[in-house]
């Protein structure tokens, strides 16, 4: 009996939590109201590189965050929020942690438990992780430049064509405020978008004077074929849709395949706008290169049938702060080392 009524009495709740907080993974660290250490868990020493004995009685901002953190440090304290910090280790190194705050005892006088986890490992995986992405891209940038060099070398009248096309294109896709991942793939759209020529006779591509019938419908095959060679690669972005609508128009005049505004990427959108400009300010052998006046008064004219409302008055208003077409700045393209 007296054992039972032992058992019975027993706060075997403190002694879990304590075996708990002992054996955790995370540094916990119990605080009082002025944030003065009275708990620090063997994880919290191993982390911080500070002995138990040392750190009781002092406060958690003046020995383990640095000097220009503390600040946000007793603010995050103050909200009891789960925030990320930089931290002090005892060997003065600094490194990232995840803070959690918790309130232990509610009174006149608080106790505070901070759960704290080094996400050191976890930062730099997502930085491998940021930098791996970054090579991938680069790396497809440079394989997209090489097929896109290929084709100018089969139609030297459009030499160029596709890298100027891409710069106004990002161009507008800025002066749109779209976000930084689909005016990339605008980029690399447009960089591509006429591959499908490569498929095209060469006296086609450069022969003189107005096109026969049959030759004209044979030159527009080059969208679908476009969208062959590239929908056989993963894209992160729409990249063969986009070599296959960029001749299309919002009223469903343009091919190949008569699409309507609402069934038109917004990317290819932009680029057939950016491919018209570019396209009629430079020399064909079929016909003389137009004034960029003329151009832009041709696509401003065709605004809301052909051509998206948006993506025109982007374009003109570009033009109008100066943008030249024959002389784009590449330096403020994506990844444009590699250009």
């Amino acid at each position: 009996m007296e054992n039972n009524t032992n058992y019975k009495h027993r706060d075997y709740s403190s002694e879990w939590l304590h075996l708990l907080v002992e054996s955790a993974l995370d540094a916990v660290i119990t605080m009082d109201s002025g944030g003065r250490i009275i708990a620090f868990n063997p994880a919290a020493e191993n982390i911080f590189g500070h002995s138990r004995e040392k750190v009781i009685g002092k406060r958690v901002s003046e020995l383990l965050i640095p000097p220009k953190f503390r600040t946000l440090h007793e603010k995050g304290l103050r909200q009891l929020l789960r925030i990320q910090l930089t931290a002090l280790r005892a060997d003065g190194d600094e490194f990232p942690i995840e803070l959690e705050v918790v309130t232990v005892r509610e009174s006149s006088n608080p106790v505070f438990m901070a759960y704290i986890r080094d996400i050191s490992e976890r930062i730099l995986a997502s930085q491998e992780k940021i930098d791996s992405y970054k090579k991938i891209k680069k790396i497809l940038l440079q394989t997209v430049l090489a097929v896109s060099k290929a084709l100018e070398i089969r139609d030297p009248y459009t030499a160029g064509h596709q890298k100027r096309v891409a710069h106004l294109a990002t161009a507008m896709a800025q002066e749109l405020q779209l976000d930084e991942e689909r005016i990339e793939g605008i980029f690399f759209g447009a960089l591509i978008h006429d591959i499908g020529k490569i498929a095209i006779p060469a006296d086609i591509l450069t022969r003189p004077g107005k096109l026969s019938r049959e030759d004209e419908y044979y030159l527009k095959t080059h969208c679908f074929k476009g969208y062959e060679i590239l929908n056989a690669i993963e894209y992160p972005w729409p990249i063969a849709d986009i070599a296959l609508q960029h001749h299309e128009h919002l009223d469903g005049s343009g091919y190949p395949q008569g699409l309507i505004d609402s069934n038109i990427l917004l990317e290819a959108k932009i680029i057939s706008i950016a491919d018209v400009v570019e396209a009629l300010t430079s020399h064909r052998p079929y016909r003389p290169a137009i004034p960029l006046e003329e151009a832009l008064l041709l696509i401003r004219s065709k605004a809301g049938r052909w051509f998206d409302k948006k993506a025109v008055m982007a374009c003109l208003s570009i033009f109008k702060r100066g943008y030249r077409i024959d002389d784009p700045d590449f330096s403020k393209l994506p990844l444009h080392n590699s250009l």
